[in-house]
């Protein structure tokens, strides 16, 4: 579906653009509005419950089927860019090598060991939050067929809401392994599960009954509060604005897709065709340009990452494709990649 690859495309472009003003020295207040990026990782969730409940809906796996259909395609290709990037750092010091945290990877115990959360790429925490789903995602979806929509996600929110305030109350809201474990984002997976069942009844159309200029205030207007509560509301701000910040940087990526260039619009969509590669590779560019052209300008230098991730993450993607399932990604009636329906979002 156009609008489902186009925000994805939109969700990793600006968490893309966010870690690369991060190398910036930027002044206030603009040091800050660029955390608004990162915010995308709250639609990638969202994406994520969509994508891989709207398969279950469409060819239900087994729990067997479904964990080595994930591995194929979400852990090969996470654990082939962390060994490219541990034999990178043998030779140029991108990252510091550690067979502890190169094991923890591989073998998943980095998701409990904050001491190596962040090796060979910050970034990649997301991986450990998005597998501690897959573990679950059967229970869910068994789940979801017995309540109703509202039950299904008024119970995760609730549970959300929880494991929030238990982080918060131990003091570990700081910590990776605690602050980003699946509990804290199942409202937002529940809620795109809910909207996959609901746009399968729907005959897979998107009916948008809100004038776009409300979807731009509302969005605005929830961007503002999210905003506050991370700058004026210290770390429990920090760990409540989850609410408002998927639905403030939602409705701005469905203004933009609805008002979009048509130029635009192909960009985006286009990035979100490689939306995967691009999350696994661009850190690792992004340290090895500033490592290796030191001495251009930071934009450029910046903008030279940006290209090379592009041109490389089409090739990876194309090679994982080919690996998983031994020929090109086809292309569905919608003109969507039939391969990215269910990937990580």
């Amino acid at each position: 579906m156009h609008i489902i690859d186009f925000l994805k495309g939109y969700a990793i472009f600006t968490i893309i653009i966010f870690h690369y003003l991060q190398t910036l020295k930027l002044p206030r207040p603009f040091n800050q509005l660029i955390f608004f990026g990162g915010t995308g990782v709250h639609l990638f969730i969202l994406l994520s419950g969509f994508g891989l409940y709207l398969s279950y809906l469409n060819r239900p796996l087994t729990y067997g089927a479904f964990l080595k259909k994930r591995t194929g395609k979400i852990y090969i290709p996470y654990i082939l860019v962390i060994l490219i990037s541990a034999f990178i750092s043998l030779f140029i010091p991108v990252y510091e090598n550690s067979l502890y945290a190169l094991g923890g990877h591989v073998f998943l115990y980095k998701m409990f060991d904050e001491s190596i959360m962040g090796s060979y790429g910050y970034p990649l925490w997301f991986i450990s939050t998005i597998l501690q789903f897959y573990v679950v995602f059967h229970l869910l979806a068994k789940a979801a067929q017995r309540l109703t929509n509202i039950q299904f996600l008024l119970i995760s929110l609730a549970v959300s809401l929880a494991w929030t305030f238990l982080v918060l109350s131990i003091g570990k809201e700081s910590d990776r392994v605690w602050n980003s474990f699946f509990l804290r984002y199942l409202w937002e997976f529940a809620l795109g599960m809910i909207i996959a069942s609901r746009l399968r009844q729907n005959h897979y159309q998107f009916p948008f009954h809100i004038r776009p200029i409300y979807i731009l205030l509302i969005g605005i207007c929830n961007c503002a509060i999210y905003a506050a509560l991370a700058l004026k509301g210290g770390s429990i701000g920090k760990m409540i604005n989850d609410i408002p910040a998927l639905i403030g940087y939602s409705c701005i990526a469905i203004w933009v897709y609805q008002h979009g260039l048509a130029g635009v619009t192909r960009f985006f969509t286009f990035t979100g065709s490689i939306s995967y590669a691009l999350y696994l590779l661009h850190f690792l560019i992004l340290l090895m340009s500033l490592l290796l052209l030191e001495n251009l300008p930071s934009p450029l230098t910046l903008l030279v990452s940006l290209a090379a991730t592009y041109f490389i993450a089409v090739y990876f993607e194309k090679a994982v494709a080919s690996f998983a399932f031994g020929q090109k990604p086809l292309r569905t009636e919608e003109g969507g990649v039939a391969t990215n329906r269910d990937r990580l979002y």
